[in-house]
């Protein structure tokens, strides 16, 4: 699923400078448990490989082995629970607010390097925005700093629309940065914590991406780096080697490295992991998970299980024939579906099923079922509005869960009055379906098997984010309904300007209006994550870190 964080509650309406007042306290990570040092940890996921470049990659795994690469200004510390997720300062060893709230500027420490060995500047955070800006790059993590409505800095507009090379309002003299927004926004330190934001070296070109990586194609600053990328094949991260110990420098590393290898079949992949031959299986086959749960547990060796702040659902493509302006058919859809059956696929100990989009970890969520399956409502609401009566599908074609969730959706079309004849179904491997979906000009009329999890704890980065249509690019686009409609817009923007309590309430709210007055997706689920662990792998070592929801690479020891 796309790559979203949850960052602590407390987060939400407090200002930057109270963000992180409490947050000066020693930046000391880890365990004391003495750990075993080297080795390489082997990964494998069935689907296709991540986007690997940091202002482009966003997808969980991509965001996952950036949180072990990445050297940010601000970031958390690889603990557990609450002391996971206190924002204290790395590279940057202070900040201040001025300008009434409009100018940021940070303070970096000396002593950061990247793996190539390049000290880290404050220039190479300026590139990292500048390159996130460029149209030409087209990231996904634009909106986030070109926001009229939200974060928007200073020139980074005119940088997405082409008219410039760089934000004008970030400055970067030595190690001193100063960022300019055009009004205070009190999500910005949250947001800026983001991977797009990491230190990124001034050999990544502005306008290309980098796809293929060598040892020293793509230089980092954190505890790793990445010193292979074969899309589609395999993915390695080796420890910096001008990583020491120092201010803002204090993440464990136990791991030698880590190896993900990519396109496994499901099967293979947990028996291989079971048989210790592969060290984590995160896509463990449904069929598998009781037997697996009887033989070690939950949570104690094994297999483990943890609770994210996401949502699955079926994005209704609402700027192509079908479901523009048919509001009906998009409702039928969402009473038809069946959504218990689509949750069972994945098996126990991953979530179950849902209706609206606020899951119980999204600040102003309502504990309520809008669409319970009645199929003969559904019937009536889309009497004549089939209009050609085709459908084209795009899938998750990896495993076995997302081709059988896949059926069951194909299934409930038909029940619906679709001819199977006439339903296509696209066949997309791991995270090349949000590829898809994110062109506007897809032939795509609807998604299996997608989701969302939270950057931030603000509603509107799940109705602002999904929903927005001004925001609407010519590809890496998250709004995958196309859902661009004045009255709601106005509605988002209206909300945007809101604070405290209220802010949460109106967003509640407006989950349950606007999936029931427009209907741009279908709920399906939420989700937990579950894990197979090999014999090799230290269950002490496991910190499951709230922030990246996963567990902390550079935490990880072998026996």
């Amino acid at each position: 699923m796309r790559r979203r964080l949850w960052l602590a509650v407390m987060m939400l309406v407090a200002g930057a400078s109270l963000l992180v007042a409490a947050s000066f306290a020693s930046a000391s990570a880890g365990s004391s448990h003495a750990f075993k040092k080297g080795g390489i940890w082997r990964y494998g996921v069935t689907g296709a490989s991540t986007q690997v470049d940091p202002q482009l990659a966003y997808v969980t795994t991509a965001w996952w082995l950036e949180y072990a690469t990445a050297a940010k200004l601000y970031n958390y510390p690889d603990l557990q629970g609450p002391a996971g997720s206190k924002l204290i300062p790395e590279v940057a060893s202070k900040f201040t607010v001025s300008n009434n709230g409009r100018r940021y500027t940070f303070f970096l420490r000396p002593g950061f390097k990247f793996s190539d060995g390049a000290k880290v500047t404050a220039a190479n955070f300026k590139r990292a925005i500048d390159r996130t800006a460029n149209k030409a790059l087209a990231s996904p993590g634009a909106p986030f700093i070109v926001d009229p409505n939200g974060t928007n800095i200073v020139g980074a507009k005119k940088v997405n629309d082409g008219l410039a090379s760089s934000a004008s309002g970030v400055i970067a003299k030595g190690n001193k940065l100063t960022i300019n927004l055009t009004k205070p926004d009190g999500t910005f330190m949250a947001k800026i914590t983001m991977p797009f934001f990491q230190a990124t070296s001034l050999k990544l070109p502005l306008t290309k991406e980098v796809v293929n990586v060598s040892k020293t194609s793509l230089p980092s600053a954190g505890p790793y780096y990445m010193t292979r990328n074969d899309p589609d094949k395999l993915t390695q991260i080796r420890q910096n080697p001008n990583y020491k110990k120092g201010p803002g420098r204090t993440r464990p590393r136990n791991l030698a490295g880590l190896d993900v290898q990519w396109n496994l079949n499901e099967q293979t992949l947990f028996n291989q992991t079971k048989a210790n031959q592969i060290d984590e299986d995160p896509v463990m086959p449904a069929a598998e998970v009781q037997g697996i749960f009887n033989q070690y547990g939950l949570n104690k060796g094994r297999f483990w299980s943890k609770p994210i702040n996401c949502t699955g659902y079926l994005p209704f493509n609402t700027s192509r024939a079908l479901f523009k302006g048919n509001l009906g058919l998009r409702q039928a859809i969402n009473y038809v579906i069946d959504r218990k059956s689509y949750a069972a696929q994945v098996g126990p100990f991953a979530g179950g099923p849902w209706t609206h989009i606020f899951n119980p970890g999204v600040p102003g969520w309502k504990n309520v079922s809008i669409y319970k399956q009645n199929v003969s409502k559904a019937k009536t609401l889309a009497k004549g509005k089939f209009r050609s009566g085709k459908i084209t599908v795009g899938f998750r074609s990896s495993g076995t869960i997302n081709p059988a969730q896949a059926q069951i959706v194909k299934r409930d079309l038909q029940r619906l009055g679709f001819n199977q004849n006439n339903i296509t179904m696209k066949g997309f491997s791991g995270a090349d379906l949000y590829d898809a979906m994110g062109h506007k000009n897809t032939d795509l009329d609807m998604g299996v098997s997608m989701g969302w999890c939270s950057d931030y704890p603000d509603p509107y980065d799940w109705i602002n984010i999904l929903l927005y249509g001004k925001s609407i690019q010519a590809e890496n686009n998250v709004n995958y309904s196309y859902f661009n409609d004045p009255k709601w817009n106005k509605k988002m923007e209206q909300a945007a300007r809101l604070v405290g309590p209220n802010r949460l309430k109106v967003y509640g709210q407006m989950d349950l209006d606007i999936m029931n007055q427009a209907a741009p997706m279908a709920i399906e689920r939420t989700y937990n994550n579950r894990y197979l662990f090999s014999s090799r792998v230290n269950p002490k070592s496991l910190v499951y870190q709230g922030i990246y929801q996963d567990f902390s690479i550079p935490a990880m020891a072998l026996k």
